[in-house]
């Protein structure tokens, strides 16, 4: 079994040339986004989010995110317009274009990568205005709570998914999202205790701490938001 991860540790781990093209991509974005926020008083900064903030990124899925958090008090018309027009004026030089979740947000391929504008509130925790706003809160509370063996068992557990077929929360696949993968590493501390306790797992089961009542197969609280159970989105 130590051969098999080992093994997946290395092919789950980005060689130090990718790492090092993918600081240059991220501060190359982040100067872009700091330099063109400042024309804008309804924003208050920016933080980088995502799997590669919290190191659990994999070589062949490494988006880069970033989040220009806006003053809660920001209408919602500002809040999409300005969203956008930010990640427009900051990846005008690599052909952007939007995409759309809950909210629009700008995407662009830099040098292989993509990089994503992502507008969220800045908010306390718990007090959401829009579903990005938890992403900042995911990001903290990954990097406190996975240690660097736990951050390279997220990467094998994603491998896994990636390699069954069942990685990724789109509606079209309903499998398990990256965050889902963090948060389950989280909860049981490694690979392969993971494992052992998704195999035993029975319907309804609730993972983590909750006083609502979930209808899922899979009951999986987010751990900064105890009303939510990214168990939803998983078949």
């Amino acid at each position: 079994m130590n051969s098999i991860l080992n093994y997946a540790k290395k092919e789950a781990t980005p060689p130090k040339k990718l790492q090092q093209r993918k600081q240059r991509i991220v501060k190359m974005a982040c100067d872009l986004v700091s330099e063109f926020i400042k024309k804008h008083p309804q924003v208050v900064g920016f933080e980088l989010g995502g799997s590669y903030a919290k190191g659990t990124w994999l070589p062949e899925k490494a988006d880069i995110d970033i989040f220009v958090k806006f003053n809660k008090k920001t209408s919602e018309k500002d809040f999409r317009n300005l969203g956008t027009e930010i990640g427009f004026q900051s990846l005008k030089k690599y052909k952007p274009y939007t995409r759309h979740a809950e909210h629009p947000f700008v995407e662009a391929i830099v040098d292989g990568t993509k990089v994503n504008i992502v507008p969220c509130y800045d908010v306390n925790k718990g007090e959401w205005q829009s579903a990005t706003d938890r992403s900042i809160y995911h990001t903290k509370f990954m990097s406190q709570n996975l240690s660097d063996s736990m951050k390279e068992d997220v990467r094998i557990l994603k491998k896994f998914f990636l390699h069954l077929g069942v990685y990724g929360a789109e509606i079209a696949k309903e499998g398990f999202s990256g965050y889902v993968s963090e948060v389950l590493i989280s909860y049981f501390g490694s690979f392969e205790k993971t494992i052992k306790k998704i195999s035993e797992l029975k319907k309804g089961q609730v993972i983590g701490k909750t006083m609502k009542k979930f209808d899922s197969p899979i009951v999986l609280i987010d751990p900064i938001d105890n009303n939510r159970n990214l168990g939803t989105a998983i078949s």
